[in-house]
């Protein structure tokens, strides 16, 4: 993941210079083209002497990257991306304490075989959270594990993830991470600031000039 190249791209009937970057999740495309192309959207890719083919539901998008950079994405392609349990730091090692009930089918699924029902066998913990109250709720539980804030995408959302943002700061948490979670769902990584630390005292009184001492 996180290659990056440059050079034309031809997609949906434009064409210009722009940059791809390799996301686990999906293809960027930035520049004079732009596009975000989710993996799962992505049914083929080839290489032509020097372009890149990838098949997507709005078409083809070709990238002349040199017959070097073309392959060299194959190879990236072809391997297959993180799951979301890995994504989440999720392992047998590192597992995580749910506050509130999951109820995207994709999370839970992911989650399910890495649960503790108690934070003292925990690494993190993942909540979903779609109201104040639901946030409120999973912090008074998890002490002082990293919390996975998850939210439904888009306008529509009941809590979304500015919401979460501002009522985290507000609390002095910090956000160290995002990743997607389904069509429908996005998380944020979140962990509280740490206090700032004092200098100690040294035992040494600097003279003032004006204090005539």
């Amino acid at each position: 993941m996180g290659r990056q190249s440059e050079g034309p791209v031809w997609y949906r009937g434009q064409q210009g210079l722009a940059k791809l970057l390799l996301e686990s999740d999906e293809i960027i495309c930035r520049g004079q083209i732009k596009a975000r192309l989710p993996r799962s959207q992505i049914t083929a890719w080839a290489a032509e002497g020097e372009d890149l083919i990838l098949t997507t539901q709005d078409g083809p998008l070709s990238a002349t990257l040199g017959a070097k950079e073309a392959a060299a994405w194959l190879r990236a392609l072809d391997k297959p991306g993180p799951t979301l349990a890995e994504k989440l730091g999720l392992s047998e090692r590192s597992r995580a304490f749910v506050p509130v009930p999951l109820l995207d089918y994709v999370l839970g699924t992911a989650v399910q075989p890495f649960l503790v029902s108690d934070i003292a066998g925990a690494a993190l913990a993942i909540a979903e959270l779609r109201s104040a109250e639901d946030l409120n709720a999973a912090l008074a539980m998890i002490g002082a594990l990293p919390l996975w804030g998850v939210t439904v995408k888009g306008k529509a959302s009941p809590y979304g993830d500015a919401d979460l943002r501002l009522a985290l700061r507000a609390l002095e948490y910090v956000d160290t991470k995002s990743c997607a979670v389904s069509a429908e769902m996005t998380a944020t990584r979140w962990q509280k600031r740490a206090p700032a630390q004092k200098e100690p005292f040294s035992g040494v009184l600097k003279r003032s000039p004006q204090a005539g001492i």
